[in-house]
């Protein structure tokens, strides 16, 4: 299941639950992600996803410094649930690339080079 569909699976049980917090940053992330498959005028694949993700929690956390510094410790809280909650996809993200790359034995648990000379 790519991001984009885990994330609409994942509106539909916050609006069940009635998380609005939750509903609210799962839609906007929603929204970026299909601006940018708009503007590029073709699916996002993993890696572009990730970036648009990167994107939102980079502007999250400069949201936090502003509020933080403006007084605004009610809104930065906010805009810190969000970067927990867009991280958690891009972790997921990041899972989901690394097992990938361990099943085709491009990494491995202890992979070190091996500098011996013979």
């Amino acid at each position: 299941m790519n991001l984009t569909d885990q994330i609409q699976k994942d509106i539909t049980t916050a609006m069940k639950a009635r998380e609005e917090a939750r509903l609210s940053t799962l839609r906007m992330v929603k929204s970026a992600l299909k601006n940018r498959e708009i503007e590029k005028m073709a699916p996002l694949d993993d890696k572009e996803a990730q970036q648009v993700l990167s994107t939102l929690i980079k502007q999250r956390k400069d949201s936090v410094e502003q509020f933080t510094k403006g007084g605004r410790q009610e809104l930065a809280d906010k805009e810190a649930a969000e970067i927990v909650l867009i991280e958690s996809y891009l972790a997921r993200c990041f899972v989901k690339s690394t097992d990938c790359l361990l099943s085709y034995g491009c990494i491995g648990p202890c992979s070190r080079p091996n500098f011996s000379t013979t």
